[in-house]
């Protein structure tokens, strides 16, 4: 922490990078980051590799989407939430051309890809990772900052139901809501506020869960012409991974996509298989309960089998 402390004060003009595919808590940490460094009387910009799903306008749009054109004069380059140097997508870019960096994390299966390295593998979300970077920083947070954290934290928690979920998480929770926003709004809008095509959506995908493993293995398979049959952008569509996560007697959740040119998986663990070494197994990574990865040019069929196949080994393995 002591070295990304060091190169946050030295430094007057900050990139700021969320991890590809947007997700609540890389966007409302570097929304909080880039708060906080303002309020140091310094500059610094968020980067995003493309346009966020719009059910997350509500966390905020200070952001500037990354393109080849993007002109920009950092000296410190932040990535938040970035187990490696891969979820940086295009934007490694800017990365590379400030040739001076800071890695602020949670994931336990995280490269340390940076020139200074603030990586937390118990903390339930990057906003639980910041709360003690500011701490140490003496920053007085915002009523906007602690906005901010509290979205981080309770998205990556599943609102406070997920096993991350530490005493201490709780307790830097319950600073958080003493601030001046509706926190109650603010979950509501994470997690309870479907459109009409998304909740048709999950209804489709519910239908057609496959079991293995006898039951201890559950997985929905998103095949892209789905987006078209319920009148969703491929990009706004949700992560359906729960909806087989939540079924009774599952051990490990699967959700396999495909892509253009490529398969994703998102893998959830509801019991003690660890999902991060399968994820790495395929090239991803992710934290023992929570993983994922991308196959590229690779034939969904032929993923399935092979992911599964390590699943069933991860569970056996806890059995030994």
């Amino acid at each position: 922490m002591k070295n990304v402390i060091e190169k946050i004060k030295k430094s007057q003009s900050m990139a700021v990078l969320t991890h590809i595919n947007e997700d609540p808590d890389t966007l409302a940490s570097a929304f909080a980051f880039c708060s906080v460094i303002h309020s140091l009387n310094k500059e610094a910009v968020c980067y995003v590799n493309e346009r966020p799903q719009k059910m997350f306008d509500f966390i905020g749009g200070d952001y500037v989407v990354y393109t080849d054109d993007v002109k920009h004069n950092h000296d410190l380059c932040v990535c938040i939430d970035c187990g490696d140097i891969g979820r940086l997508g295009d934007r490694k870019k800017i990365f590379d051309e400030i040739k001076n960096s800071v890695n602020i994390d949670h994931h336990m299966t995280n490269t340390l890809f940076a020139d200074a390295n603030y990586v937390e593998g118990e903390s339930s979300a990057a906003g639980e990772t910041l709360v003690r970077l500011f701490r140490e920083m003496g920053v007085e947070l915002s009523d906007e900052v602690a906005r901010f954290l509290y979205i981080a934290i309770c998205s990556d928690t599943g609102c406070f139901k997920y096993s991350s979920v530490s005493p201490d998480t709780l307790r830097i929770v319950a600073d958080l809501i003493s601030y001046n926003f509706d926190h109650a709004k603010e979950a509501r809008l994470l997690f309870d506020s479907d459109s009409i095509e998304v909740a048709k959506f999950k209804a489709g995908i519910t239908s057609g869960i496959e079991s293995y493993c006898n039951g201890k293995i559950r997985a929905v398979t998103i095949m892209r012409d789905i987006y078209e049959k319920y009148n969703i952008p491929e990009n706004e569509a949700p992560n359906p991974v729960d909806i087989p996560r939540r079924i009774e007697g599952t051990e490990i959740a699967l959700c396999f996509k495909e892509k253009e040119n490529a398969i994703g998986v998102n893998f959830r663990s509801n019991g003690d298989a660890d999902v991060s070494g399968v994820a790495l197994k395929f090239g991803g990574g992710g934290h023992a309960k929570a993983a994922g990865c991308t196959v590229k040019d690779a034939k969904i069929e032929d993923i399935k089998n092979a992911v599964i196949d390590e699943c069933i080994k991860a569970i056996e393995k806890i059995n030994e």
